[in-house]
């Protein structure tokens, strides 16, 4: 009897991020949700078959740095500036927030992300407006099937006493998601700590926030770089200087950080993520970061941010990455990046950033993050023979320049199978109910309906 628990994949192109073995044509075992074997010809009687031709078998995806919570309120503005952002969802919608919105967010997000082959979100969840909201929001993860790294945060009632500025310290309920919730940091949803640091508190507090984190074993993450203020706080410096910088941190956009700052995060072994999309489309920020993090020293991961302006996909946010590295090569960057002979990148790079770097950043390197036997089986497979990536003649370009949801063809997460044949599994009914949670928060908001498609329902 063939057992579904055992998958081989069969002449795929290979598109390991294992620098052993490297990319091949070849076969990928995967047994008790672990990858067992990567080699050429195979063999397993009891495994099920899956014709690999044609298509492309990477790690699947690893965003490390989104929102999830606004997963029911995504593309509302493509053409908001930073204020307005955090005006309208933040401040305007983030209160009203009940648990099961979170959920419904949440879980609306984690389907959105598996569809595109993202296998492991990193979830910035600054929605933690009480114990219920977090529990809401990890349950979430655990339905979908997705891996996460849920990143307990701050409240967002009273949105604006916990930002720029904020002598409060981090809400005291992460010690009981660390000791009764998430203790476990080899399961498939594991606590990191979402701190804002002194760009958005006082260094006191941040001192305060990272003892607190590192006393619990977690990882940080931290905004830095945002706009004018990013630039004037300098909080990757200022932690240096206390002596609190250290390689359990990641740094997200770091868009106005200095290059002497980066240069800093890169000497104590932090990561970077690079919000790509949104930071092109948000006026606000700044411009990606990722040529001078490369000049640094730094090998950054990639992220979506929110949904509520950019798609939720990793392959618009490579794209981004590109298109802002060619505008710098024309001449057109900002000001920052027009330093002569800035490091650049190729498409097989932010194939790298997507995946490998992502599970660095994450903290999850040792069972993530490439095609390599021993680690736990998150994979996917793009379809290269599809029209829109005809005639694919190199396939990292072909995914970068031209790949889509679409184009995604199997997901596997843990060894468990979400998408297969180009279809997702489940999902329909939490789809039917995110236009119903946004209809509910923009009515307590006192915001005015969608005047179209307010009445769409999923008709998967």
């Amino acid at each position: 009897m063939v057992s579904h628990d055992r998958i081989l994949i069969k002449n795929a192109y290979l598109m390991t991020q294992d620098e052993r073995l490297g990319d091949l044509v070849g076969d990928v075992l995967v047994t008790g949700g672990t990858i067992q074997a990567v080699g050429r010809e195979l063999q397993d009687d009891d495994a099920r078959v899956i014709d690999g031709s044609g298509g492309a078998v990477l790690p699947g995806f690893i965003d490390t740095h989104r929102h999830n919570w606004q997963g029911a309120l995504r593309n509302l503005g493509p053409a908001w500036t930073y204020e307005e952002y955090r005006r309208r969802v933040q401040i305007g919608l983030g209160q009203y927030f009940e648990p099961e919105d979170v959920y419904i967010g949440n879980l609306a997000a984690d389907m959105m992300s598996i569809d595109s082959g993202v296998t492991t979100v990193r979830d910035e969840s600054h929605i933690s407006n009480s114990p219920e909201h977090t529990d809401a929001a990890i349950a979430a993860h655990w339905e979908s099937g997705v891996r996460a790294v849920f990143d307990h945060g701050w409240p967002s009632t009273e949105a604006e006493e916990w930002q720029f500025g904020s002598v409060r310290t981090h809400p005291d309920d992460i010690r009981r998601v660390r000791g009764e919730v998430l203790a476990d940091d080899g399961a498939r949803v594991t606590l990191n700590a979402m701190l804002r640091g002194p760009e958005l508190s006082t260094l006191e507090v941040a001192d305060h926030d990272i003892r607190l984190a590192r006393d619990l074993g977690l990882r940080i993450s931290m905004h830095v770089g945002l706009g004018e203020r990013g630039a004037r706080q300098q909080a990757i410096r200022r932690l240096a200087e206390a002596g609190l910088l250290g390689c359990d941190m990641t740094f997200i956009h770091c868009c106005t950080s200095s290059d002497e700052e980066l240069g800093m995060l890169a000497g104590h072994g932090a990561t970077a993520s690079v919000a790509s999309a949104l930071e092109v489309f948000m006026p606000g920020l700044g411009q990606p970061a990722t040529n001078r993090l490369l000049a640094a020293g730094v090998r950054p991961s990639l992220s979506v941010d929110t949904e509520t302006i950019v798609s939720g996909d990793m392959f618009g946010v490579m794209r981004a990455a590109l298109a802002y590295q060619q505008l710098i090569v024309a001449g057109a960057g900002g000001a920052m990046d027009r330093a002569d002979g800035l490091s650049t990148f190729d498409a097989a790079d932010l194939i790298a950033f997507a995946t490998v770097e992502g599970a660095r950043a994450c903290g999850i390197d040792d069972r993530a993050g490439s095609l390599t036997p021993g680690k736990e089986a998150d994979l996917i497979m793009i379809r290269l023979d599809d029209v829109n990536l005809l005639p694919a003649t190199d396939a990292a370009a072909s995914i970068v320049a031209g790949g889509h949801a679409g184009n995604v063809d199997l997901v596997v997460v843990a060894g468990r199978v979400l998408k297969e044949g180009g279809v997702l599994r489940g999902g329909a009914t939490v789809l039917q109910e995110a236009a119903s949670s946004r209809d509910r928060l923009f009515r307590a908001a006192g915001f005015p309906l969608p005047s179209s498609g307010a009445g769409l329902r999923y008709r998967g």
